[in-house]
């Protein structure tokens, strides 16, 4: 790094006297302390001087310059932070990642965009996690191209740029990301489908009924997740069946709490079955479920579920008794 130009930015900046000689001092760790207090002599945007020793031959320097950049929409802030997402040390490159990631400003996004198009596959996702928070209108078509990438990691912040525009255009390309070859990518895609409304909700339930036999399980809990929030009656089936045989309990919660918001009746078999489960988070919300759906049928299961060995079952049982008028929860 020429300390001529140090020495420009000092003369700019006044306040940065004090520490021109330990800014330029041969011991990394001096300079990594001056860079510390400039952050508090200098204006939030003025970012000279965290540029400059963003090429600083020692990575811990290049890492506390990274983190003074944190948020800024400066260009040439924004400029050393894409920089330095090729980086040769891992710690540097994250810390451009997560400074780029607190950009809260739309008009930086230009940039984030043109850094886009010039990116390897790691800085890709890092620069559409810095993208997702601004919401641009222009970014739209930039996530459903990223959501072809070879890296799976830029495919799975394509999705989570769409999901937070909630434009019903990316709904198809979504569900079809649902589908894709590695479970992170697919268990975000699910996730983001539940921003669906109205006659798109039924477009994308093949999509979600399809997750909910997915392979990994984390992938079918998300499906659960968002069937919840999307409230597809017909998709009652398919989480009666995940209720009934999932190996994974956590996949039947979700499909518990899920028939229950339905008040899908036919669920009542699977849902008193599930009050004899071992896991107790389980049974509470099966008997929850029952309350939701309100039907007298449910009655001596949840009586005897007044007598499970988990206080949180008992209490659960209790209140769907008295949702459904049952005296004997008022002995509970």
């Amino acid at each position: 790094m020429p300390e001529h130009a140090i020495a420009g930015i000092v003369a700019a900046t006044p306040e940065l006297a004090p520490l021109l000689a330990l800014l330029v001092h041969p011991d990394a760790e001096v300079r990594q302390l001056a860079l510390r207090e400039a952050i508090d002599l200098v204006d939030e945007d003025n970012v000279a001087v965290f540029v400059w020793a963003s090429h600083d031959p020692a990575a811990q320097v290049r890492l506390e310059a990274l983190r003074a950049l944190e948020g800024t929409v400066q260009p040439e802030g924004i400029e050393a932070m894409l920089a330095a997402l090729a980086d040769g040390d891992a710690a540097v490159r994250g810390a451009a990642a997560e400074s780029l990631a607190e950009i809260r400003d739309p008009a930086a996004g230009a940039a984030l965009i043109a850094g886009f198009e010039r990116a390897a596959a790691p800085a890709r996702a890092a620069i559409l996690s810095a993208l997702r928070k601004l919401r641009l209108p222009q970014g739209l078509a930039l996530a459903l191209r990223a959501l072809e990438d070879p890296a799976p990691e830029t495919r799975r912040q394509a999705v989570g740029v769409l999901a937070y525009l909630r434009d019903a255009r990316a709904l198809p390309q979504l569900a079809a990301a649902a589908g894709d070859g590695e479970a992170p990518v697919r268990r975000a895609a699910v996730g983001a489908l539940a921003y669906a409304s109205g006659e798109e909700a039924a477009t994308v339930l093949p999509a979600l009924l399809a997750a909910l036999r997915d392979e990994d399980w984390q992938v079918r809990e998300e499906a659960a997740v968002t069937l919840r929030k999307l409230q597809l009656p017909d998709a009652a089936d398919g989480l009666m069946a995940a209720l009934e045989s999932d190996p994974f309990w956590q996949v039947r919660l979700k499909a518990a709490i899920c028939l229950g918001v339905l008040r899908e009746r036919r669920a009542l078999p699977a849902l008193q079955a599930a009050l004899r489960h071992e896991i107790g988070n389980l049974r509470k919300e099966a008997a929850a479920a029952l309350g939701e759906i309100g039907d007298a049928a449910a009655l001596p299961a949840l009586r005897a579920a007044l007598a499970d060995t988990d206080v949180e079952v008992c209490k659960a049982a209790a209140s769907a008794l008295q949702r459904l008028s049952e005296p004997a929860a008022q002995e509970a």
